[in-house]
């Protein structure tokens, strides 16, 4: 289970986290990562993933445009997903379905869709941005309309 904070657009929230006593003494037990969209916690479980959430939400609501939890390899889910499978622990479908793929642009937006560009199956570099595979529940999948990663709103 990781931890992925995306950044507001020109904002690196790895060096934000950093001037921050607070928000470093958070992290001091982990070793975060300074990505190109963001900053990757990696912890030990889903409790401490939402744990470590928890003590930096000030600063992921200031500096972050969202957060997303790893549960495996290249597959995400939201925090709404993440905080409703830690309090009622039962066995998902497989596959869950409903999925949305996060587009992130080269300036920091992020896209959300509920089809990917093509078949894309885990989280790939694509030209101009990065895409992101994320579990979501039904509510947050059917505010979402398909939307092209090439034609911005």
């Amino acid at each position: 289970m990781n931890l992925l904070i995306f950044s507001r657009p020109g904002i690196r929230i790895y060096q934000e986290l950093r001037r921050s006593e607070t928000a470093w003494h958070a992290l001091r037990f982990y070793n975060p990562l300074e990505i190109p969209v963001g900053i990757f916690i990696q912890v030990s479980s889903l409790s401490a993933a939402l744990s470590l959430a928890s003590d930096l939400k000030y600063f992921i609501r200031k500096y972050g445009a969202e957060h997303l939890f790893e549960i495996s390899k290249g597959l995400y889910c939201t925090a709404t997903f993440a905080t409703g499978r830690y309090t009622t622990r039962e066995k998902l479908p497989d596959p869950w379905p409903w999925k949305l793929w996060y587009w992130v642009v080269g300036d920091g937006t992020i896209l959300k869709t509920q089809t990917p560009p093509g078949s894309i199956s885990q989280v790939k570099t694509t030209q101009g941005g990065y895409l992101f595979e994320v579990i979501c529940t039904e509510e947050e999948f059917s505010v979402h309309q398909y939307v092209h990663p090439d034609k911005e709103q």
